[in-house]
């Protein structure tokens, strides 16, 4: 690696320390475990990564992006948390080229297909009663299962996804008769990934439409309450650029919910000697960072990535690894 590259890297990390912290309110509504991010790649440029979506994770950040895959991509992710909280996930995806007799003149689509599993959970929560005695311990599990898919109507350089996604929260032992509380939702995720130059990526998204819980109160009480928690519907655009460095990437992403103010995303990698990358970024004003390694693993390219990720309101500070398989 010349001294440039190394010069450049430095000069964005000093950057990204200096400036200022934003405060932030997304654990007090519906649906926090899908606003957290995906993937320590993805967390360490800071989560921007609407206009990069690539790999599996495609299908959180920006479904559009499947159909571009190359190869087909198996990635485990697992996020160290404080407080007794978990969160864990699952993702394969492949790119789908159908193939066409060159007689029949027939054009077709390249598409793309993804399946995954986020988990998110919480042990240990210190139940007490009106006296302050500790009487119970509390957990809570919430799971989506997604199915992503996308074609590209104009090949390479436009593409459209979906994904479908299906919530499941879950509270046990609740009450006097331990009864579980539990409800299921559905939510759906649009994405459009533009590609008007080599180096050169937009890409939209709507997520979370529709998504929501519909809680009832019946096990608890004899009193049946209903009570809906609504997942912010978001909106969010990005931009990322390879230019002109092949070697560099720079991604930028803008977000804004109908419960939240705007929100900014910045992130960088830096790929070095082909097996290494430095990745650095901002979430939200919150500093991230991380690297990769790619390797040969029985003749499959395998990646191994970290991300640091600082938190706000004084909360400690987040370590997240991936591991990620080209079959």
């Amino acid at each position: 690696m010349n001294k440039f590259k190394i010069k450049l890297l430095l000069l964005g990390l000093f950057l990204f320390a200096f400036i200022k912290d934003v405060p932030a309110d997304d654990g007090i509504l519906a649906g926090a475990f899908l606003r957290m991010g995906l993937g320590a790649r993805a967390n360490a440029m800071g989560g921007a990564f609407t206009g990069v979506a690539e790999g599996a994770v495609a299908a959180y950040y920006n479904p559009a992006g499947i159909p571009f895959l190359e190869k087909r991509e198996i990635m485990l992710s697992y996020r160290f948390l404080s407080l007794d909280r978990n969160f864990n996930y699952i993702g394969f995806a492949t790119g789908v080229r159908p193939k066409v007799e060159e007689e029949s003149g027939e054009l077709a689509l390249n598409g793309g297909l993804a399946l995954s599993w986020i988990h998110a959970g919480v042990d240990n929560i210190d139940g007490r009663d009106f006296a302050g005695n500790h009487y119970q311990d509390f957990s809570n599990s919430e799971h989506a299962f997604a199915l992503s898919f996308g074609i590209m109507p104009i090949k390479n350089m436009l593409a459209i996804g979906l994904t479908g996604r299906v919530l499941y929260n879950r509270f046990p032992d609740m009450g006097d008769d331990n009864a579980t509380i539990s409800d299921t939702g559905l939510g759906v995720d649009l994405g459009v990934l533009v590609k008007p130059l080599p180096y050169l990526s937009v890409g939209f998204t709507i997520k979370n439409i529709n998504a929501k819980y519909s809680w009832k109160t019946d096990k608890l009480w004899e009193k049946d309450i209903d009570k809906i928690d609504r997942f912010p519907q978001t909106l969010r655009g990005g931009i990322s650029l390879r230019y002109p460095y092949p070697w560099l990437l720079l991604a930028a992403d803008i977000e804004k919910n109908n419960q939240q103010d705007l929100k900014y995303f910045i992130g960088i990698e830096a790929m070095l000697l082909d097996q290494f990358a430095a990745r650095a970024g901002l979430n939200d004003g919150s500093l991230t960072l991380g690297g990769g390694y790619l390797f040969q693993l029985f003749s499959r390219s395998v990646q191994i990535q970290y991300a640091f990720v600082t938190k706000k309101y004084d909360a400690a500070s987040e370590h997240i690894f991936s591991w990620v398989f080209h079959l």
